[in-house]
């Protein structure tokens, strides 16, 4: 896995996190709603049909076992295959990521755009017993695609993988379900646990190599 392209990532969440925070949110939240490219079609209709393509309907951590329990039949069938362990670290990224956005919903209880919207009560945003921050949507696919796309080789790859994503912030944001920071912070999250794993993966791909090296050099 890229480990370059999660940090940059990493960096890049958490950069849009303080700067939604410290008073980017509000203002862009008004300024959808405003310009009337709310709840835009091509966003409400395309992360529908996302939604309905990774199975969130049926299940929200369906996408997540499926790809652990995928990638862990497929790495004790083919120890040398490396698309199992890929398959294998998304499931668990993803897994961890919602639990740990569940946490934090939990914790800092913030109201969605569209309530404040509606009361105008900003100074109340927090500790409200809402649920928008962190973005249980953005968790799902960063959490999901963003490890994947790090273990692509090809770039085209992982501009479509992290295409998905993208689209379903964006679309979150449009919709008034959450704000920038909001979003942000799941791919943070998502980012973090990705880093996390891909160091765990490194080393496990490099023991078997430095096993089955051994004796090669034995024999010399």
């Amino acid at each position: 896995m890229d480990r370059r392209l999660l940090a940059w990532t990493a960096l890049a969440a958490a950069l849009l996190v303080l700067a939604g925070i410290a008073g980017i949110d509000r203002p862009l939240a008004e300024w959808v709603r405003a310009s009337g490219i709310e709840n835009a079609s091509v966003f409400v209709v395309g992360l529908a049909a996302l939604d309905a393509a990774s199975g969130i309907p049926i299940w929200f951590w369906l996408a997540g076992c499926v790809a652990i329990a995928v990638g862990a039949l497929g790495s004790a069938a083919r120890r040398d295959a490396r698309w199992p362990r890929a398959v294998l670290a998304a499931g668990v990224v993803q897994v961890a990521t919602l639990h740990t956005v569940d946490l934090g919903k939990a914790l800092f209880g913030r109201l969605r755009p569209q309530q404040l919207l509606e009361t105008g009560a900003w100074s109340h945003a927090w500790h409200a017993g809402g649920t928008s921050f962190p973005s249980g949507h953005s968790a799902f696919y960063f959490g999901l695609l963003l490890p994947l796309a790090a273990a692509c080789p090809r770039s085209w790859q992982r501009a479509v993988l992290i295409a998905m994503p993208v689209f379903a912030i964006l679309a979150r944001i449009d919709m008034a379900k959450h704000f920038l920071s909001d979003v942000a912070a799941s791919a943070l999250i998502a980012a973090s646990y990705s880093l996390l794993v891909a160091t765990v993966l490194r080393r496990w791909l490099r023991e078997p190599s430095m096993r089955a090296s051994a004796p090669m050099q034995a024999r010399r």
